[in-house]
């Protein structure tokens, strides 16, 4: 069938099953470690992934090369980027929208590729973020219930998990950061992190942390940081399996 009678949904699929096979026989035999970035649609994973694959890159420019590659029919929707670090060699990330349309077919990267770790990505940086209102409510609980999905996926028992807010700080100012820790606190609360915290196989693989997405890059200490913990996490699951 031509892509123009299917929708969305089944052009999204074919695409996506072409991307993983495709991945799949060139990474076969190598020893890249496997990360895929979720997160709901609007949450700065795209942001995220390009500031760490292109030094200098701005947040205004990624979202205008992605509106164009939308527009022009160029821009496949997941995204797949190589890169390498002094603390964990070469790894890749996948980064796949988090739409009505793309949700459903998260796991169709995770059943068939190895993923090492998953990066959860949660929009804390729009304005109306925190505010009280049913629409932040709603789509806190769709980020939460997809968090805890994915944590209870079979082919992910053994993935390391960083759940990231994506903030946007921009202030020293100490009363306005507490104030911003205590939005932040609550956030983790409403996506179930204190229970997650509490279940003992996940204390060895589940970690939160807060980033401005938008101000990282590939050698920010706070991402090396963030590989160090990934490293140090799966040694400790490693250990786990062969006792």
């Amino acid at each position: 069938w031509e892509s123009s009678r299917l929708g969305s949904g089944a052009v999204a699929m074919l695409q996506c099953v072409s991307a993983v096979s495709d991945r799949f026989s060139s990474l076969s035999g190598t020893q890249s470690y496997q990360f895929l970035m979720l997160g709901l649609e609007g949450a700065g994973k795209t942001t995220f992934l390009y500031k760490l694959k292109i030094n200098g890159y701005k947040k205004a420019d990624v979202q205008a090369d992605m509106v164009y590659l939308k527009e022009v029919k160029q821009d496949p929707g997941y995204h797949f980027e190589e890169l390498s670090s002094p603390t964990i060699g070469q790894y890749s990330i996948w980064e796949v929208p988090g739409n009505d349309v793309m949700r459903p077919l998260w796991p169709m990267f995770y059943r068939y590729l190895h993923i090492h770790g998953v990066f959860f990505v949660v929009d804390a940086f729009s304005p109306t973020c925190f505010d009280l209102d049913q629409e932040n409510f709603r789509k806190l609980s769709k980020a939460r219930d997809a968090l805890f999905h994915l944590l209870h996926e079979d082919e992910l028992r053994v993935s390391v998990f960083f759940l990231v807010l994506n903030v946007n700080r921009s202030t020293e100012d100490a009363a306005k950061k507490e104030e911003e820790e205590q939005e932040e606190n609550a956030l983790f609360e409403m996506l179930g992190v204190p229970e997650i915290e509490q279940m003992v196989h996940m204390k060895t693989r589940f970690r939160k942390v807060v980033l401005n997405c938008a101000n990282i890059s590939r050698k920010d200490s706070n991402w090396e940081n963030i590989l160090k913990d990934f490293r140090k996490m799966q040694v400790q699951i490693q250990s786990q399996i062969g006792s």
